[in-house]
């Protein structure tokens, strides 16, 4: 055991001693010992050091994470534009002695448990049942939508000539949809 340690410190004393002259690894150790200790990382050094390990997947994942929410606020967008000058609105003519009966199609990719819908009329156009003019102006409901087209009935009727604006929107959890329906009401 004696010899051991006597080995291991004639080890030790021989690393203290500079190596020869003439090596790449003397000629880089003191290359290093002229230029000190290297300066401290800078804030983004230090954040890319942490996250070089999971890099493959970093900047991937931003990636589609900025494009996600790139098409997402473009569906939002979207889904609220009213008729603009790209968008042909179509007026259906009713004579202002009759009651048209509006059908509102809402159209669902999917089966939706529970969509709320509001029909809102303007002040020349009224709604109908049986047989008499109501006083709502808005009609608030909540009801399934099945996927496909579903088709919901409403009378009203014109009181004065005039081109009228019925709007329509239906809510969907967070999802909103707003549309309108043209009707032109006509002598007659």
């Amino acid at each position: 055991m004696e010899t051991e340690d006597r080995e291991l410190r004639e080890r030790l004393r021989r690393l203290r001693v500079d190596p020869p002259d003439g090596g790449f690894d003397a000629m880089l150790r003191r290359r290093l010992l002229v230029e000190g200790p290297p300066p401290p990382a800078s804030i983004w050094g230090r954040v890319r050091l942490a996250l070089e390990p999971r890099g493959r997947l970093l900047w991937p994942a931003a990636g589609v994470a900025a494009g996600l929410a790139v098409f997402l606020a473009l569906s939002l967008v979207r889904g609220r534009a009213g008729p603009g000058p790209d968008r042909a609105v179509a007026a259906t003519r009713l004579p202002a002695t009759k009651i048209a009966v509006v059908r509102l199609n809402l159209s669902a990719e999917a089966a939706v448990e529970s969509a709320h819908i509001r029909v809102r009329l303007p002040p020349e156009l009224a709604f109908w049942a049986d047989g008499e003019e109501l006083p709502e102006r808005t009609f608030e409901w909540t009801q399934p939508l099945r996927s496909g087209d579903n088709e919901i009935p409403i009378a009203v009727r014109g009181q004065r000539p005039g081109r009228y604006r019925i709007a329509v929107s239906a809510r969907i959890g967070d999802e909103r949809v707003e549309d309108e329906v043209v009707l032109e009401v006509v002598d007659g």
